[in-house]
C-alpha cells in the first residue's frame, strides 16, 4: 500500500494526471483517487503541531520570557479543487450516484477559444446516459437527460436513477443552437440491483421450482448477444 502511493506521488510530481497515473499502474481511477486524497489528508495531519487541548508552555524559572519563541501554527485547507482533467462517478445506492469533476485552466481556455466567449459566460450542464450493455460511442445511449449546474459547482447526487443499470456522466455546456457540448466524460457506473423489485430474479427462482416450462429470461437472449429489453 505504502509502496503505491508513494509511486502514485512521484508521478503527480512529474505532472501527470490522476487518470494517466490509473493507465500506467493499470488501475482504476477511483483507486488511484483514493489513494491519492488519502495521501493528501495525512500530509495535512502530519503539519499541524501536536498539541493537547489545556496545554501551556513550561517555562524555565531562569530563562526570560522574552527569550522564548513560540511556534506558529501551520494549517493545511484542501482547495476547492485542482488543476486538472477528472470526473469520476462512484454509485451511493441502487438508485443514486455521486459525482465530482475538476477541470483545468488549459481545458477551460481550449472551451473559451473554441465559443469564442468566456467561460464564466457558458451554461454549465451535465448530462446522463444510460449505456447498459452496449458499447457506448456518445451518441447511441439507450435514454439520456439533462441537468442544468449553479456556476460554482464541482460535484453533484443524482437521485431517482433505476436500479442494475450503467450510467455514463457528461460535463459540459451548450452550443448556440442548443446541442450538448462535452468538456469531460466519467467512467461508466453501475448501480446495483434492487433485491425488493428484482423481477428477473423472480422469474428464474419460478423456473427452478417448476412454476414455468421455460425460463422467462428467454425473451431477452440471441443465439450472438445477451441483451436486455427497455420497458
Amino acid at each position: 500500500m505504502k509502496k503505491m502511493i508513494n509511486e502514485i506521488v512521484k508521478m503527480k510530481e512529474k505532472g501527470l494526471t490522476l487518470q494517466q497515473i490509473a493507465d500506467r499502474m493499470n488501475l482504476s481511477i477511483g483507486k488511484v483517487q483514493y489513494r491519492w486524497n488519502k495521501y493528501r489528508q495525512e500530509a495535512g495531519k502530519a503539519m499541524e503541531p501536536n498539541s493537547k487541548k489545556g496545554s501551556t508552555v513550561q517555562e524555565k524559572p531562569d530563562e526570560p520570557r522574552e527569550n522564548i519563541v513560540e511556534q506558529p501554527k501551520i494549517h493545511w485547507i484542501m482547495p476547492y479543487e485542482f488543476d486538472e482533467d477528472t470526473l469520476f462517478a462512484m454509485v451511493q445506492s441502487p438508485t443514486s450516484i455521486f459525482v465530482y469533476w475538476s477541470i483545468s485552466a488549459m481545458k477551460r481556455q481550449m472551451v473559451e477559444h473554441h465559443f469564442r466567449t468566456s467561460w464564466s459566460r457558458l451554461p454549465k450542464k451535465m448530462k446522463i446516459y444510460d449505456v447498459t450493455d452496449i458499447i457506448f460511442q456518445g451518441h447511441n445511449s439507450h435514454r439520456s437527460f439533462e441537468i442544468d449546474l449553479p456556476e460554482m459547482t464541482n460535484n453533484w447526487f443524482l437521485q431517482h436513477l433505476e436500479p442494475d443499470r450503467t450510467y455514463v456522466v457528461d460535463i459540459g455546456t451548450q452550443t448556440f443552437d442548443g446541442s450538448f457540448f462535452t468538456v469531460l466524460r466519467s467512467n461508466p457506473v453501475e448501480t446495483p440491483r434492487d433485491a425488493a423489485n428484482d423481477h428477473r430474479m423472480q422469474n428464474v427462482v419460478n423456473w427452478k421450482n417448476g412454476n414455468a416450462h421455460e425460463p422467462e429470461w428467454m425473451e431477452n437472449f440471441s443465439s450472438y448477444s445477451y441483451y436486455q429489453k427497455i420497458r
